[in-house]
């Protein structure tokens, strides 16, 4: 049965074939191509990435087993500490894992089908008020940004924040082609299940919303002023009531707040995953460890961040003409050469792009490079647009030579990322690169024949998709795990973060693979610690949060991490900690040696350690050393 075209946007009802049967309108073609190639790409070999990031598959395993977990996202079923996220996303996959059982597929099947959704609303974004090829174009390229392939292949929170955003904009340019309240709220609503996914990060799309709105709602400024004072309780309520309801509880009657100094939820969110993400400078205590070459003088913020070797693979390959782009689409804006839903649309996207840009470029040092990920739609959007405005330019002299003097550019920067790592044929980039440039180059005089044009327009685009594809491709084939999922091949830098974490993957420095990837323990002491007595509540205690995250899904048992992901915060307590031994709770205290060397360890977690070494008597299981406090 063909799908309806109204579905996705279509301008006209299916065509109607031979026999009367209808067939599907070319543009339901195009975006059903999209969409398949898509989801070939997220889901090839989706089982190579194993847990993906066992910090969160262990805090889904917790949920599974227990309630408490699953409201509060505990990292263990013991629930003596969460993660330091709110939930939303892990009840996600949550409920998947309780359909389809704790495995790779249950666990990474709802990123792709979220992903898949986010291309379907950049398609209708687009799509209400420009030609369908102009939204499959965007739709086409956010699908395949290098950062979007890998997080819709991953079990980090982001793919959902990024849905929820676009259901926001999509809401808020409905309100700002009405100036229905409705719409409005609607948009609060998706900005604050934003917020439950990934905090503040997800607010980075409210400007795009409150510029369309503000300049575009046909309704006076008092009445835009009022509507917007409406949808405020809707967004914090929608936000903030399960964070408040959280602190509302005694701390006594619920898990420790990850990420935190203070045990609180309005920390975690002003602080970890807020302010703190944009401002800090300082470097993390054990940034010290690293060699000192590694170590930078300062930051690396500013307008070209994106483009160096840590974040370039992920979203640099057509960041240069997005940009470009924003510029072409202000021109046409201010000109005004748009038609009004058009208008709202391009002023809410180059408002996304820019304030995401701007932000990821010159927020403070603890900074990953999945972050970029929130750029993909905005950039997506905008290059669509900008292509728009290209094409229509065509017609005059002057416009031409912006156009190739734009793709130009483009290729430059392109071919910067093509260098960052060997795994790109150096004769490739080359040949993409000469051929790119004459394609340009040819749009400043008219073309003898008709046919020219096209043909060295779809070349020069055409060669600047190679690289995100290549860089797609290799993502895909390369199995993923850890705290920071990496698109492309390691870096020609040796000073850079894929080529520390390709180090990491080996066991050096061992005190990193335990942060970012965590160790397994060994069959002997998983062995050990699954046959633990039945009456702990916590078969072992361990550290750091990758660590205990693999302990605790290798022998489904409730595993303490000490000091929650980082070993840094102040849970448990000593006190705490030799009243659970006390009464049985705990039956061992395994030992990582490498971490109690890293710099900045919670008091806490040295101060357990001491206690044990001091009270029981270390033994040997396998090759690791550990405190058993349960006969």
């Amino acid at each position: 049965m063909a799908l309806p075209s109204t579905i996705f946007g279509a301008s006209h009802p299916p065509k109607a074939g031979r026999g009367g049967r209808h067939t599907m309108a070319p543009e339901t073609l195009g975006l059903l191509g999209v969409l398949v190639v898509a989801a070939v790409a997220y889901t090839w070999a989706l089982a190579s990435n194993g847990w993906a990031n066992a910090y969160y598959s262990a805090a889904v395993q917790a949920g599974l087993s227990d309630p408490t977990a699953f409201f509060f996202g505990s990292a263990d079923s013991g629930n003596s500490i969460t993660v330091d996220k709110p939930p939303l996303s892990l009840w996600v996959l949550g409920l998947s894992c309780r359909i389809f059982g704790l495995n790779t597929w249950s666990l990474l099947l709802p990123q792709v089908i979220t992903t898949l959704g986010s291309i379907l609303l950049v398609f209708k974004l687009v799509r209400r008020s420009l030609p369908a090829r102009i939204a499959l174009i965007a739709c086409g390229t956010f699908a395949m940004t290098p950062i979007t392939v890998l997080l819709a292949r991953y079990n980090n929170p982001d793919p959902l924040m990024i849905l929820l955003m676009l259901a926001a904009l999509y809401a808020g340019i409905r309100a700002a082609e009405s100036g229905r309240i409705k719409f409005l709220i609607l948009a609060a609503g998706f900005l604050g299940l934003g917020f439950l996914a990934k905090q503040l990060q997800a607010f980075l799309v409210l400007p795009a919303i409150l510029v369309a709105f503000l300049l575009y709602a046909p309704r006076d400024w008092k009445a835009k002023a009022m509507s917007l004072l409406g949808a405020v309780p809707v967004l914090l309520g929608s936000a903030m009531a399960w964070p408040l309801s959280v602190d509302l509880i005694p701390a006594s009657e619920r898990p420790y707040i990850g990420g935190t100094a203070t045990n609180s939820m309005t920390e975690l969110t002003l602080g970890y995953n807020g302010l703190d993400r944009v401002l800090r400078q300082e470097a993390d205590p054990w940034s010290a460890l690293l060699p000192a070459e590694m170590q930078t003088v300062g930051s690396d913020a500013g307008f070209f961040r994106l483009f160096n070797s840590n974040y370039g693979q992920e979203i640099g390959w057509l960041l240069l003409p997005a940009l470009i782009s924003c510029a072409a689409i202000a021109i046409q804006i201010f000109k005004r050469r748009y038609s009004r839903n058009h208008a709202i649309l391009a002023a809410a996207s180059v408002a996304w792009m820019l304030t995401t840009f701007l932000v990821l470029s010159f927020m403070g040092s603890n900074f990953h490079s999945y972050y970029t990920a929130s750029l993909a739609a905005p950039l997506a959007l905008c290059l669509a647009q900008g292509a728009e405005v290209l094409l229509s330019g065509f017609q005059r002299p002057a416009g031409r030579v912006v156009t190739s003097c734009a793709l130009i550019a483009s290729f430059i920067f392109w071919r910067a990322m093509w260098q960052l790592s060997d795994v790109y044929p150096e004769y490739l980039g080359s040949a993409l690169l000469v051929i790119g440039t004459a394609c340009a180059s040819s749009f400043v005089l008219p073309p003898p024949k008709a046919w020219i044009k096209p043909t060295a327009l779809w070349t020069s685009a055409a060669c600047l998709a190679v690289g995100p594809l290549f860089c797609l491709a290799i993502t895909v084939a390369t199995p993923q795990e850890g705290s920071n999922p990496l698109s492309g091949g390691v870096t020609r830098s040796p000073y850079t973060l894929s080529r520390f974490l390709a180090g990491i993957k080996n066991g050096d420095p061992s005190w990193g693979k335990g942060l970012a990837l965590g160790y397994a323990p060994s069959p002997e002491l998983a062995t050990y610690l699954a046959n633990a007595s039945p009456g702990c509540r916590w078969a072992a205690a361990v550290y750091p949060g990758q660590t205990a995250a693999r302990f605790q899904l290798e022998i489904n048992r409730a595993v303490m991490p000490l000091g929650g992901f980082a070993a840094t915060d102040p849970s448990p307590t000593l006190q705490k900690f030799q009243g659970w031994v006390a009464s049985g709770q705990v039956c061992n205290l395994v030992v990582q040696p490498a971490q109690l060397e890293v710099p900045g360890n919670s008091p806490e977690l040295l101060a357990i350690h001491e206690w044990a070494k001091a009270n029981f008597r270390a033994q040997e299981v396998g090759d690791t050393l550990l405190y058993r406090f349960v006969p």
